[in-house]
């Protein structure tokens, strides 16, 4: 449940806030665009199946010339609100130029969306939710009121911010071929997506059992403790599995084990031969002692045994891929979750939602989906002074 953290740059400190807000919204519907419901579809043209729901040609390929569309619209915000120093949003900018040259993977990655918003939508009538109009309407009038500059509240009543919103639909619908309505799908699969969000994070536990424990660390190592070793709050940073330990390592940990329990049969306390000769330092220094600390952030074989252990008596020895320890757990109770932990559980809560859904869904491409995957609007559609910004920043590498 551990996050990381990301820094900014401190030269972009006069754009942080209007990039951030500018990028989110771009993102939210270049992802969540809908199959626009007013094309003219040939069911004899499919090119996927989602449970038996088709998606057309015409379907994804639109969709693919709006978000092509998007992207160059994005390129030229970030070259404005950058005063043409795209360096600045380097990370975003090439992405977006190598996902609008690179045709084939991105029409791959619209017609995922799509299949996944379509996927979303039955999940949505079987649970027999749709999002309020007044959502849909907060969605649509956010998005504009980013662009323009104007409160969302005031949209209404101001003539500029009016004039842009009808030429943005006007631009839109030129190079995508969408009409207005289907456009507008774009904000009712947004508010769609946030509707099945809040009804399934709102299942996610909003307690956690939190321990307190000590250990005492002997790794699989044929050295002792030091500046290297592993605690059970730090996971293993990679998916990897690691690698079983040697003979001798695990003869070396072994043996640690058994001078540690014959110094706690003889009487010695557990902080000091936890001191003296755990492997995890940063504990050591304590006694051994972690703390209290939830029962997800302990690694597996750590917190199996933690959760069940009685209290006040040293256990083990318990294996984890850290090597092996000797426990003592001193508390065990429940704690309401943190709201940043809370955040954290909805989040892997929905998401192990969405797999399951995948999972179980039956999604059947046509051979031929890849088959003339529109390449325009291309790059040559951004003004000439956006284009130079980023043909600069591409060969800068």
């Amino acid at each position: 449940m551990r996050t990381g953290s990301v820094s900014i740059r401190h030269t972009w400190a006069p754009f942080t806030a209007p990039l951030i807000a500018f990028l989110l919204g771009a993102l939210i519907l270049g992802a969540l665009a809908a199959p626009p419901p007013t094309i003219a579809q040939d069911a004899a043209d499919t090119v996927t199946t989602v449970n038996g729901a088709p998606i057309t040609r015409a379907e994804f390929h639109a969709r693919v010339r709006f978000v092509r569309w998007q992207y160059l619209q994005e390129l030229t915000k970030l070259h404005e609100l950058t005063a043409g120093n795209l360096g600045l949003t380097a990370a975003r900018a090439l992405l977006l130029a190598e996902s609008l040259r690179e045709g084939d993977a991105l029409g791959a990655s619209v017609l995922a969306q799509m299949e996944d918003d379509l996927l979303a939508r039955q999940a949505a009538a079987q649970l027999a939710l749709e999002p309020f109009p007044d959502d849909i309407a907060a969605r649509r009038d956010a998005f504009f009121s980013l662009w323009t500059g104007v409160e969302p509240d005031g949209l209404a009543s101001d003539a500029e911010a009016q004039a842009f919103i009808a030429e943005w639909y006007a631009a839109a619908q030129s190079a995508s071929g969408l009409g207005r309505d289907a456009i507008d799908a774009v904000f009712a699969t947004e508010a769609l997506w946030d509707t099945l969000y809040d009804t399934v994070a709102a299942q996610a536990p909003t307690e956690e059992l939190n321990v307190r424990s000590r250990h005492i660390l002997c790794r699989f190592s044929a050295e002792s403790g030091g500046a290297n070793a592993i605690d059970p709050l730090a996971p293993t940073p990679t998916p990897a599995l690691p690698a079983p330990p040697t003979d001798e390592q695990r003869a070396a940990a072994q043996e640690c084990i058994r001078s540690a329990q014959a110094r706690l049969a003889g009487g010695e306390g557990f902080s000091s031969v936890a001191a003296d000769l755990s492997a995890d330092t940063a504990s050591a220094t304590r006694g051994g002692d972690l703390g209290w600390v939830p029962l997800s952030y302990l690694v597996d074989g750590y917190a199996a045994a933690a959760e069940t252990a009685p209290l006040n008596a040293v256990i083990g020895p318990v294996e984890t891929e850290q090597g092996l320890h000797l426990i003592e757990v001193l508390g065990r109770e429940v704690r309401p979750l943190s709201a940043s932990a809370l955040a954290q559980a909805q989040a892997d809560l929905f998401a192990h939602w969405l797999d399951t859904l995948r999972a179980g869904a039956t999604i059947t491409r046509s051979g031929d989906w890849q088959t003339d995957i529109p390449a325009a609007p291309g790059l040559d559609a951004l003004s000439p002074d956006v284009l130079a910004a980023v043909e600069r920043l591409e060969n800068s590498d």
